[in-house]
C-alpha cells in the first residue's frame, strides 16, 4: 500500500508540475502575443484591468472557500462532500453578482481616479466576472479532494485556449484591448461551467452545510481571510500603486517581469498541493518531499537567471528592455515565496489560521508602505524591491509559527 501510495503522489506532484511548466511556456507565448500585438500602453491596460479584478475578489470571499477546502479534504463521506462542493458553489454565485455589480458601479467613476480612459471597457466586460470567484472556488475544491489530475489541465486549459484562439483571431482580424478580454473571459466562462459539472455539487441540506462551513470559518477560515485581505489582497497593490503614481506603461512592464518569474514559485506549490489531503493526517513535513521540493526549485532559480536575459530580447521587441532589471528582482522573491506557501499548506491542513493570519498581517503592512513609499519614491524598483522583502518576511513567518507550533520536517 505505501508503494502504491507513494507512486499516485509522484504522479500527481509530475501532472501538476507538469501542467505549471506548459503553463511557463504558454505563459510566455501569450506574452509575445499580448506585448507585441498590443504595445505598451495597450498591454499596460490590459495587465491594470487583470490586477484591478484579481485585487477585489479576496475580499468577497470572507474564508469560505479556504474553509470548504478543509472540509472536504476531511470529509470521507462522499455525500456530505459533495454537498459542501454544492453549498460553495451557491456561495460562489453570490459573490459573482456583488462583483457584477460592483464593477459597473465603478465604471463610471473609474476614470477620475486614474485618467485611463477604461471606463466602457471595464462595464462591457463586467457580467463576466463572475469567473473570478469560481476559479478561486474550482481550485480550492479540487485541491481539498485531491483532484490534482484535475486541477492540472484547470490551470492549464485557459493558456492553451487563449494561446490558439489568441493567434487564429489575428489572422483575420484586428487584435485588441477588447479582443484580448473577450478570449480570456470568455475561456473561462465556459471552463468554469465545465469544472463546476464535473465537481458534481449537490444542492441539499444547503443550510445544514453551509452551518457547518460557518462553524469550520469562525474556527479557521476567517482567520486567513482576514490574513489575506492584508497579504494577498495588499500584494495586488503593486499594479494600481504603479499606474496611480507612474503610469500604466510602467505597470506593463513590472506585471510582465512579475509573470516570468511566477512559476518559480510553482514548485513548492505543487508538492503543497499534492500533499494537502495527506497533510491533515500527518505530524510534519515530510523531510524527502521537502529535499526534492528544494533541490527542484533551486535548479529553477538558477536557470532562469541564466536564460531571462536572452528569453526577453528573443521574445519580446526591444520597447520592453525595461522589464529584465526587474525581473532579476522579483526572481529572487517568487522563489522565497514559493516556500511560503509550501509551509502554509501544512498550516491550513493543521488549522492554523491565526497563526496564518498574524504572518498575513505583517506581510500586508510591508506591502502597503512599500507600494505607496518606494513606488512613489522608485516606481516599479521600488515595487520589485518590496515583492523581494514581503515574500521574505512572509516565508519566515510560516517557518516561524511550523516551529512555534512544535512540528518538525521529518
Amino acid at each position: 500500500m505505501k508503494s502504491l501510495y507513494q507512486k499516485r503522489n509522484f504522479h500527481q506532484v509530475g501532472s501538476l508540475y507538469a501542467s505549471m511548466m506548459l503553463s511557463l511556456i504558454l505563459g510566455l507565448g501569450i506574452n509575445i502575443i499580448n506585448t507585441r500585438l498590443l504595445g505598451p500602453e495597450q498591454y499596460g491596460n490590459l495587465k491594470f484591468i487583470q490586477n484591478l479584478f484579481n485585487f477585489v475578489v479576496p475580499f468577497l470571499s470572507l474564508g469560505f472557500f479556504t474553509s470548504g477546502a478543509r472540509l472536504v479534504a476531511q470529509k470521507k463521506n462522499e455525500n456530505i462532500k459533495f454537498q459542501i462542493i454544492g453549498s460553495l458553489t451557491i456561495w460562489a454565485l453570490v459573490i459573482s453578482v456583488i462583483m457584477i455589480l460592483g464593477f459597473i458601479a465603478f465604471s463610471f467613476f473609474q476614470n477620475r481616479l486614474f485618467h485611463n480612459n477604461l471606463n466602457m471597457t471595464i462595464r462591457i466586460f463586467s457580467p463576466f466576472l463572475f469567473v473570478f470567484p469560481f476559479m478561486i472556488f474550482l481550485e480550492e475544491a479540487m485541491y481539498g479532494d485531491n483532484r490534482i489530475f484535475s486541477l492540472s489541465f484547470f490551470k492549464l486549459l485557459p493558456l492553451l485556449g487563449y494561446f490558439i484562439i489568441a493567434l487564429l483571431y489575428h489572422f483575420y482580424f484586428t487584435f485588441s484591448l477588447k479582443s484580448a478580454m473577450m478570449i480570456q473571459l470568455g475561456i473561462y466562462s465556459v471552463l468554469v461551467i465545465i469544472f463546476v459539472k464535473l465537481l458534481k455539487p449537490r444542492f441539499t441540506n444547503i443550510q445544514s452545510m453551509f452551518n457547518i462551513i460557518k462553524q469550520e470559518n469562525r474556527n479557521y477560515g476567517f482567520h486567513v481571510y482576514t490574513g489575506a485581505l492584508f497579504g494577498v489582497a495588499t500584494a495586488q497593490l503593486a499594479g494600481i500603486a504603479i499606474g496611480f503614481f507612474r503610469g500604466n506603461v510602467n505597470v506593463g512592464f513590472y506585471l510582465l517581469a512579475l509573470t516570468s518569474a511566477m512559476p518559480l514559485t510553482m514548485i513548492p506549490q505543487a508538492v503543497a498541493m499534492t500533499f494537502f489531503k495527506d497533510f491533515t493526517n500527518q505530524s510534519a513535513i515530510p523531510f524527502k518531499a521537502t529535499i526534492a521540493t528544494l533541490f527542484l526549485s533551486t535548479t529553477a532559480l538558477i536557470v532562469y537567471l541564466l536564460i531571462i536575459k536572452k528569453l526577453f530580447i528573443l521574445l519580446y521587441s526591444d520597447r520592453y528592455l525595461a522589464a529584465i532589471p526587474l525581473s532579476y528582482i522579483i526572481a529572487f522573491g517568487c522563489y522565497i515565496h514559493g516556500f511560503g506557501d509550501y509551509i502554509n499548506k501544512f498550516l491550513g491542513a493543521h488549522g492554523k489560521g491565526r497563526e496564518m493570519r498574524n504572518g498575513a498581517f505583517l506581510v500586508g503592512l510591508s506591502n502597503i508602505l512599500g507600494y505607496t513609499l518606494l513606488v512613489n519614491k522608485f516606481g516599479s524598483t521600488g515595487a520589485a524591491a518590496t515583492a523581494v522583502i514581503s515574500d521574505s518576511l512572509y516565508c519566515y513567518m510560516m517557518y516561524y509559527y511550523y516551529k512555534k507550533s512544535k512540528f518538525v520536517i521529518c
